[in-house]
């Protein structure tokens, strides 16, 4: 078997808090920048459709992994400096085995701690490593013993702990990160290249996996752009995963902006995504999308799948 099925969604915390708490977040998100007039679209009803609609995206992936008959969640995510510090930032790195764990909460908005835990497949792991480094990629793995060396009590990103404890339910995860926010980092078709060669690994093992991308799509929450969406980007992203594309992704790395600077640089989780799920037969299906200014972050949720998941 291979990687049969894929969820992707973006991330802000306000995908995963009520209505009422989105206004002290977004004040949190966008701080003193200007705010595009878009925003003033945003009415309650409006964010109470985006609500709906979020926790409807929200049940259906959950309700595709569950359905999917899995052994395991391959979880692509892009550490901000909780797991890793400027001292060791690997391009790409593999926990193997033990257990990774991460704090959601919003400590600046008086949110009481929240931990997550995670228990890793090690087996799969393993074989994953060994196949990519044969085939020259060169991965930095974690084995067993989780020791986050970035941000203190925060473990894994909050993208990836929110986005496990929403939909892995009490399946392993064998989390992968992708360096995407500390340059250099690796180019486009590189990362293409190399999710093909996950899918590839992948269907050595025997067993069947789902893949979770969580984080992006544009955005800059706490940064200059914060509350600035690049809907265009987005919507063009989403048409390429579509229409089996992904390759056409990659190009976009070979500029630099300040548009793909923030959650847009987790667009590359996206490219890797893309080509493992294409690799292995999947085509991707958009469930929605929203530019919510907001949460400073194009929402998206998209689920690849094959006819052999069910």
């Amino acid at each position: 078997m291979s990687i049969v099925l894929g969820v992707g969604l973006s991330y802000s915390p306000l995908m995963y808090r009520p209505q009422s708490c989105w206004s002290a977040i977004s004040d949190y998100l966008v701080g003193d920048v200007v705010q595009p007039a878009a925003r003033e679209s945003e009415t309650s009803a409006l964010l109470a459709d985006y609500e709906r609609r979020i926790a409807s995206a929200f049940d259906e992936l959950a309700g595709m992994i569950g359905a999917g008959n899995l052994d395991a969640l391959i979880l692509l995510h892009a550490d901000r400096g909780d797991v890793f510090d400027l001292s060791n930032t690997p391009q790409l790195h593999l926990q193997v085995g033990g257990e990774i764990w991460s704090d959601l909460a919003l400590s600046r908005l008086g949110e009481e701690a929240s931990e997550a835990r995670f228990t890793c497949d090690e087996a799969p792991a393993e074989l994953l490593a060994e196949e990519l480094v044969r085939r020259g990629f060169d991965i930095s793995e974690g084995r067993a013993l989780f020791l986050p060396l970035g941000g203190a009590g925060r473990g894994v990103s909050p993208a990836a702990g929110e986005a496990g404890r929403r939909l892995a339910g009490d399946l392993p995860l064998i989390p992968l990160h992708v360096n995407c926010h500390v340059e250099p980092t690796l180019p486009g078709l590189r990362l293409h290249d190399f999710g093909r060669n996950l899918a590839q690994a992948a269907a050595l093992t025997g067993k069947r996996f789902g893949l979770v991308v969580s984080g992006g799509l544009s955005g800059d929450p706490g940064g200059a752009m914060g509350g600035w969406i690049d809907d265009v980007l987005d919507r063009w992203v989403l048409t390429r995963l579509v229409r089996g594309q992904s390759r056409d992704i990659a190009g976009i790395w070979d500029a630099r902006s300040r548009t793909l600077q923030g959650n847009s640089a987790e667009i590359r989780l996206w490219t890797v995504a893309g080509a493992a799920l294409e690799e292995s037969g999947c085509r991707a299906r958009l469930i929605d999308y929203m530019p919510v200014h907001h949460g400073a972050t194009g929402m998206g949720f998209m689920a690849w799948e094959t006819p052999s998941c069910r």
